[in-house]
């Protein structure tokens, strides 16, 4: 009888420690990344612009990744801090890039992503085409098997920060 209460404290003990914990979540969005658009990824967004450039040229943009954005701005003679003023901006978009996706991210010591912010501008305008600021789940004390369940990996952040970023332009 002791033993079967025990296990009973001990399941609702875990319930509510699962349920105080948190997937990730979207604290701001503004705007929707326009279909058939040509993207660049500005050059100090790391791994996780990497993935959101793979995730987005898997559903169909035209991406010019951090490599490519980083020789052009050579080319260009133009420093990343540069790229977004309105002269820099339309060299850009002479060469044929429609907007820019500025990442800024921050790994968790399991080397997933923890947060970011995303910013995706126009070439033509300079205005702010999309953005949203993106946090990782978390559960319970850091690197817990319950912490490790409910963190996404870089694949998968990259693909659910896609899916706020095109919502309803398709």
């Amino acid at each position: 009888m002791i033993k079967q209460f025990s296990l009973y404290i001990f399941v609702v003990f875990l319930s509510i420690v699962a349920l105080s914990c948190g997937s990730s979540s979207v604290s701001s969005v503004k705007g929707s990344l326009p279909p058939n658009i040509k993207i660049a990824l500005a050059p100090s967004g790391g791994v996780l612009a990497d993935a959101i450039g793979v995730e987005l040229f898997n559903r169909g943009y035209t991406i010019f990744d951090t490599n490519q954005m980083s020789n052009m701005l050579v080319t260009l003679n133009l420093s990343e801090i540069e790229m977004m003023t309105p002269k820099s901006l339309k060299l850009i978009h002479d060469r044929g890039i429609d907007a820019i996706i500025s990442v800024k991210a921050v790994s968790g010591s399991d080397g997933n992503p923890q947060s970011a912010s995303i910013r995706i501008n126009s070439t033509s305008t300079g205005e702010i085409l999309a953005g949203l600021s993106w946090q990782n789940g978390w559960g319970g004390q850091e690197g817990s098997i319950l912490d490790r369940s409910m963190r996404k990996g870089l694949a998968e952040s990259a693909k659910e920060i896609v899916n706020y970023l095109i919502k309803d332009s398709h």
